[in-house]
């Protein structure tokens, strides 16, 4: 045992708990628009990271989505603009807050063009049509889950909207079925 001065004490890397682990450092200087990738060898609580990170928005005033990995490997963890409200605390300094103000603009603005949306929607069918085919029965409600899941960066009242109207013009056209709060792609009849 020896007695370390202040120099010697603040290079060492500590583990750190609760407050102090670099989990929840990461997560909570995070600025937005940027993402980490949780893995399951850093993760060791019974918890999934969405409890810390829900922690987090609460205690700080930051807003988060967060996911599980499909491979089940980790979880991702992404700051997003938690727009106008009153009582959020800017932790970072105006010169770097002005820059992600403009970023965040232009994202929004790219998702509301019509060839952002068109994209994202060509995306979330493709991604639906490929569970159908798969599962060839599916819920509604289980396949939502899993484009809000596939799509977890995108704005959830957006990816439903999206999704709902994709369903529509498939079933529309006779691509899908819909019975009973389930979809499935229907048999083809062979014309005599």
């Amino acid at each position: 045992m020896r007695i370390l001065k202040e120099e010697e004490f603040n290079n060492l890397a500590l583990k750190g708990k609760g407050r102090s682990s670099p989990i929840f450092n990461s997560i909570v200087n995070l600025n937005v628009g940027e993402a980490i990738l949780i893995e399951k060898k850093d993760w060791n609580r019974k918890a999934s990271p969405s409890t810390l990170v829900k922690y987090i928005e609460k205690t700080c005033g930051l807003k988060f989505t967060c996911g599980a990995l499909v491979n089940g490997q980790g979880w991702a963890v992404k700051r997003i603009d938690n727009g106008t409200q009153g009582n959020s605390k800017i932790i970072t300094a105006p010169k770097i807050q002005k820059e992600i103000v403009l970023e965040s603009k232009i994202n929004s603005e790219e998702i509301k063009t019509d060839n952002g949306q068109l994209k994202l929607k060509s995306e979330i069918v493709i991604f639906y049509l490929g569970r159908i085919a798969a599962c060839k029965i599916e819920k509604i409600e289980d396949s939502l889950k899993a484009v809000m899941d596939q799509f977890w960066e995108q704005d959830r009242v957006l990816l439903k909207k999206i999704f709902m109207e994709a369903i529509e013009v498939l079933s529309a056209s006779n691509h899908i079925v819909i019975e009973n709060g389930k979809t499935y792609i229907p048999l083809k009849q062979t014309v005599r």
